[in-house]
This record gives C-alpha cells, structure tokens and sequence, in this order.
C-alpha cells in the first residue's frame, strides 16, 4: 500500500507522523540541494543563474529552445538543472562533499537505500527503483522527513542569495530551486510515483516536510497545509482567465475546457503516461495545481509553457 511520512517543525521543536524513518525519492526538491552545491562552490553566475531560474528559455527535458510562441517565458527545466549540475566533474560527490556530509544529512543519498519506499502509479507499484545518472540534478536524490527538516531549517538561516526572487509565474515567484511566496519558501517533486513537499517559512524557523509513494500523493498533501492554516500565505489571488484548447509540447499535452484541465504526460524516468483532471486554478495552495495563460495561444500547465495546437 502507499505510504506517507511527515514533519513539522515549529517553536523548536520537531514532530512526525506516518513512515519517518523510511527513505523517499525526493523527486524535484533536489533542485534547491544543486543550487545550494553550486553556491557552496562559487559557482553561481549568470549562465547557471538562468538555467536554475527556469529562465534560459530551454524545453523541459532537452536542451532544444523553446517554441517561437514561448520565447521568453519562465518554464520550468529539468534540462537546464542537468547542463547546471554538469559544472562538477563528478555531481553527485559534489553535493555530498558540499551539501549532505556538512549537514549531517546521513539519510539523503542517491543510491537506492535499503527499505526505500516504492513508488505507486495509477497501474500499479513502480519496479524499477534507478534513476539515469545524468538526471540527478533535477531530481535523484531520496530522503527522509527528518532530514529535510534538517535541511530546512539551515536554508532558513543561510543561502539567501538562493530564495530571492527571479522571476514571476503563475501568481507567484520562482528564485533558484524555490518558490517564494509572501515569506513562504517552498518546492514540490513529482516523479514515477512520489510526490513531496518542503515548505519553510524562515522568519520563523517552520519547516514542513512531506513525502509520499503514490501518484495522488499532493492531495494528502494540499490536505495538510490547508490545516497547519498556511495556505492564506500561499493564495495570492490573480485574474487569469482559462483559454480553451489542447496545448502540446514533446510528451506532456493538456486540454482546457469549461474551467477544467486534462493533463496527460509520460514520466520522464518509468516512461509510464500518467493522467491528471482537475479544475484551473490560479491560486491553488501548492503550486502543482495551478495554471495560467501568459500570452494569447500559450498556457503554462505542468510548470511548462505550451503552444496551442488546436
């Protein structure tokens, strides 16, 4: 059966529910541990700036640019984390030299640990635990609530430089490996059939960690935001209204209609296609739900920009 695991720190003190000890994947919150590696190693210009913004105008997952109609656009980059992760010669000894080993983070890794969750999809469990080493910047590693807390709460304290803000998008602001949000730090991940959360509010030292083995995973999620009542902090109201259509870009194509959305989209590691309906919003508690159309003929759904096609 799926599993879900969480932690909430607040007012200096750690508490947890669910599979604590069990190691998760990660999935995209990996993106803020290259960011901070490429910090630590003074590596941050504005090439890998640009490509750790979702600002350097490549497609999700290749480094072809995006279409004419998208020129220009935030649209978020798997691609981009990769070409920013290859500025060390072996990544992953990077963020453990950099990142893991000085935290103290003994349970986040990117090797399969022993009693790893396995991830749920709509078909069934998710056999096959690897993930493409070249992949890893944008969303290798695993870990446990505990030490995404820990991770947290040292993000609440250093590496500002890595949570001010780059750019807008879909009713909020995107920095290096973060969504900020009205003094609320966050990112989710999504992949072969997990889906996580790490929110911080670091004026007060708050971090929540959540991390689920099931495609359905951010219901759960969204669920307890609601109820530790941050999610005011999180709805910024916006007016943006839905453009009907279907919208395609390499392997994700969404159709807009009557308020409502279809996104369907290949998993990028189990190549399994996944289906998700639910209604547009421009202001939904986690970012994973919301959508916009920035131009006429263009709508950012999945954190990607996509051209109409019909």
């Amino acid at each position: 059966m799926p599993d879900v695991a969480a932690a909430l720190h607040a007012d200096g003190r750690t508490e947890v529910a669910g599979a604590a000890a069990r190691p998760f994947r990660i999935a995209s919150i990996t993106k803020s541990f290259t960011a901070t590696a490429l910090s630590e190693a003074g590596l941050l210009d504005d090439e890998r700036r640009a490509l750790l913004s979702h600002t350097a105008g490549l497609r999700s997952d290749s480094l072809e640019p995006l279409p004419e109609a998208c020129t220009g656009l935030w649209s978020y980059s798997n691609a981009g984390y990769r070409r920013a992760g290859a500025a060390f010669d072996d990544y992953s000894a990077a963020v453990q030299e950099l990142v893991l080993d000085p935290l103290g983070l003994r349970s986040t890794g990117f090797e399969t640990p022993d009693g790893a969750a396995i991830g749920h999809q709509p078909e069934g469990m998710v056999d096959d635990l690897s993930y493409p080493v070249e992949r890893r910047p944008g969303g290798g590693l695993w870990s446990t609530v505990g030490d995404l807390v820990e991770y947290g709460l040292a993000h609440c304290e250093r590496w500002p430089e890595l949570k001010e803000p780059v750019v807008d998008a879909l009713g909020a602001r995107y920095a290096l490996g973060w969504w900020v949000r009205d003094g609320v730090v966050d990112h989710e991940g999504s992949v072969g059939g997990y889906q996580s959360l790490l929110l911080l509010v670091p004026a007060e030292r708050i971090v929540l960690a959540m991390l689920t083995n099931s495609w359905r995973g951010s219901s759960v999620i969204r669920r307890v935001v609601d109820d530790i009542r941050l999610s005011p902090a999180l709805r910024q109201a916006t007016d943006v209204q839905p453009q009907d259509g279907v919208y395609r870009l390499d392997d994700l194509e969404a159709t807009v209609k009557n308020g409502r959305i279809v996104e369907r989209e290949k998993d990028p590691v189990t190549g399994d296609v996944v289906e998700r309906r639910y209604p547009h919003s421009a202001d939904a508690t986690l970012m994973s739900w919301r959508t916009d159309f920035p131009r006429d003929d263009v709508a950012r759904i999945g954190w990607t920009a996509l051209p109409r096609v019909a």
